[in-house]
């Protein structure tokens, strides 16, 4: 097989992965919306500062030489800056709403981990709060590892406390409830 046949073979394709496509594709939106909004400032500012510029020496003859920069690059270098600050302002909002969505979900796996790591395997309301895939995925897991505990307590409650082992019947029902244990344990 070729490199050329690897590569178009679909699972070898590139593919984007999003950690969280919802708040970044919200993030994105917001920035192409700012971008454009600052676009259409600037060519307006420009614009009308042309026109100004163009309308005070339409009727002149000789371009008086003045010194310092000529009044379209005076504009040019004014808005070529508010660009840059309004860009850098959007860009540290949005480092600021990721680094809070992130915490909020970081933090919320690490109280259910650290419940889970005391064997606290209860749901609390405050599991519901944070709404992410990760957050599911423990609550998941949390969930079938409380009914896991709870068949373990069932088998270990039909376990008799003291064994006769003359009785037939009692020796085959904790047998049987041994296995159930091995199983749930293995």
């Amino acid at each position: 097989m070729n490199m050329k046949s690897e590569l178009s073979n679909s699972g070898h394709r590139r593919h984007r992965h999003f950690i969280d496509a919802t708040i970044q594709g919200r993030l994105l939106a917001a920035l192409i919306v700012l971008e454009l909004i600052l676009f259409s400032g600037a060519m307006i500012w420009l614009y009308l500062d042309l026109s100004t510029i163009i309308e005070g020496n339409l009727y002149r003859v000789h371009y008086a030489d003045t010194e310092g920069l000529s009044p379209f690059l005076s504009t040019l270098f004014t808005v070529i800056p508010v660009i840059l600050l309004v860009n850098l302002a959007a860009l540290w909002l949005a480092d600021v709403i990721w680094r809070a969505y992130v915490r909020r979900i970081v933090n919320q796996l690490r109280r259910i981990l650290a419940r889970i790591s005391t064997l606290d395997l209860r749901e609390e309301p405050e599991d519901r709060r944070v709404h992410h895939d990760v957050i599911d995925k423990a609550r998941s897991w949390l969930e079938n590892e409380r009914q896991a505990f709870q068949k373990i307590k069932k088998a270990v409650n039909a376990l008799p406390e003291t064994i006769d082992f003359t009785d037939e019947k009692e020796l085959i029902r904790s047998r049987s409830a041994l296995r159930e244990l091995k199983t749930f344990l293995s």
